[in-house]
């Protein structure tokens, strides 16, 4: 939905449709700031709105603003001029700081594809006279969660409803992926480390055992047990990736396969940057994953993945948005989805949506997908 700041703020200016209306016509968009505090999954979700926007406003500077931590992900993005770090840390006086530095700027468009206190303070604050924002449907998204309404069936991908934040321009989804752009030094960073592990020329399957909420967590064992039967079954390698905070589910995971007797398998759970982590992705055949970040990773380095859902389901708008995935879900739960985002634990204390997901049905998938890639 479009949105003017002063507008929003009931100031009413007279004329500033009319403004908008030409300046639309003539494609006078000369700098934008595009807002995605975070998350890693939720930001390269929004690289598909970035193109679609340059490409209606070529001659337009863009820069983005996100969490100091992520700035990597979208450093070496062509489109995209400065990426602009903000450390939460430094508290409200840093979020005020951050503002003045944004006026600055001058920008002529703000697209708040967040939508949380932070971004909508620098939103209405920013200087910039014309503003949008998507359409989140976080009320649409609590009826299905708490009543069972379910008003998502036409809602799209989360990359879709980021869209919505440029209806007013006659932009649209156009199907477009995706994208990450990984620095050469980061590319034969992975390629050192697969060589080094004595994986090089040979099939590669990733698994992704962990994520930051529990109840998104299929059992460790059952991801070794689908790892081993496709790694023997296509005399693949086996590569574990994880971040901060999971080396103990990746350990779990590389112990049960090591002991199963495979021995061309790596774990590089909490090893690897953010980027560096994405390079190694980009080498797989294949990638296993929980639903988290590292599988929009994958997406977007255009690595086939099978990923289990649980707690989550389509409707939230979070399924790999591609046309290589497959997901492993159990669609008959009258209780999914219980959370927007995942949890810490299961509310009906069964976690049936996850322990009555076998082995062979994550294998079934990952079959197909690497029978497809050698077609």
């Amino acid at each position: 939905m479009g949105v003017v700041c002063l507008g929003d703020l009931g100031f009413g200016l007279r004329g500033m449709g009319d403004k908008i209306d030409r300046l639309k016509m003539r494609g006078e968009v000369r700098k934008v700031l595009f807002i995605r505090m975070s998350e890693l999954g939720d930001i390269i979700l929004t690289t598909p709105v970035i193109r679609a926007l340059k490409n209606r406003f070529p001659g337009a500077r863009i820069d983005y603003l996100t969490k100091a931590q992520f700035r990597e992900v979208l450093s070496g993005h062509p489109l995209v001029r400065k990426v602009i770090g903000f450390d939460s840390r430094q508290g409200f006086w840093g979020l005020v700081r951050l503002v003045q530095d944004l006026r600055d700027e001058h920008y002529d468009l703000i697209i708040d594809l967040h939508i949380n206190p932070r971004s909508i303070l620098v939103r209405y604050f920013s200087g910039a006279w014309m503003m949008r924002r998507y359409r989140k449907y976080s009320l649409e998204r609590r009826l299905l969660k708490w009543l069972r309404i379910n008003l998502l069936n036409d809602a799209g991908s989360v990359v879709e409803r980021y869209f919505s934040a440029l209806d007013d321009f006659g932009i649209s989804p156009n199907g477009a992926l995706p994208e990450l752009y990984i620095s050469q030094a980061d590319k034969r960073t992975a390629k050192e480390i697969i060589e080094k592990a004595g994986l090089s020329g040979r099939r590669l399957i990733g698994l992704v055992p962990g994520s930051r909420r529990k109840n998104k967590i299929w059992p460790l064992e059952r991801f070794a047990r689908a790892g081993e039967e496709l790694a023997k079954e296509f005399d693949a390698g086996v590569v574990i990736l994880g971040g901060e905070g999971e080396q103990e589910i990746g350990d779990g995971v590389y112990e049960n396969l090591r002991q199963a007797g495979l021995e061309r398998v790596i774990n590089l759970t909490s090893k690897l940057s953010i980027m560096e982590s994405s390079a190694v992705i980009g080498e797989l055949d294949l990638v296993i994953s929980n639903d988290t970040a590292l599988m929009h990773i994958a997406t977007a380095v255009g690595a086939p993945v099978v990923a289990i859902f649980g707690p989550t389901t389509r409707e939230m708008g979070f399924f790999p948005y591609s046309q290589n995935a497959l997901v492993v879900e159990r669609k008959e739960l009258k209780c999914r989805p219980c959370s927007l985002h995942g949890g810490d634990r299961c509310p009906k204390q069964h976690f049936k949506c996850m322990l009555e997901i076998e082995p062979k049905e994550v294998v079934e998938a990952g079959t197909r997908l690497l029978s497809q890639k050698n077609d």
